[in-house]
């Protein structure tokens, strides 16, 4: 089985890209593939806790997020500094597993297959 790893670096609202990656892993997922998603830089603020995308038209983050867990996107990680930095609360029924960048480069080694969302 590969093994995917997502990486969101985009804000959750400012584009779709956050969203149309998460899309993405639920459909490798589908599929058989052992899927995780690395949020850093900018794509930290996804797992922010007290969002409300309806405010803006857009759909709530976290609550795509929590969808993860049915199509078995159990393996979430995101830039401990990032967060330490910019004092980032998580969304508490999201289990996201905070790693430092050396963690995030073995991550990215151990992936079959690394998807970015860069323009």
């Amino acid at each position: 089985m590969k093994r995917y790893l997502f990486i969101i670096s985009r804000s959750p609202y400012g584009s779709s890209h956050a969203l149309e990656q998460l899309e993405a892993a639920m459909v490798a997922a589908v599929f058989d593939a052992k899927v995780a998603v690395l949020f850093r830089d900018e794509g930290a603020w996804c797992i922010q806790q007290h969002q409300a995308g309806a405010a803006i038209g857009q759909k709530t983050m976290t609550n795509v997020l929590a969808a993860l867990s049915a199509y078995d996107v159990e393996e979430l990680y995101v830039c401990a500094d990032f967060l330490n930095t910019y004092q980032i609360q998580t969304e508490p029924t999201l289990n996201v597993m905070p790693i430092r960048l050396p963690e995030q480069r073995a991550l990215i080694s151990a992936s079959d297959v690394v998807i970015t969302a860069q323009p």
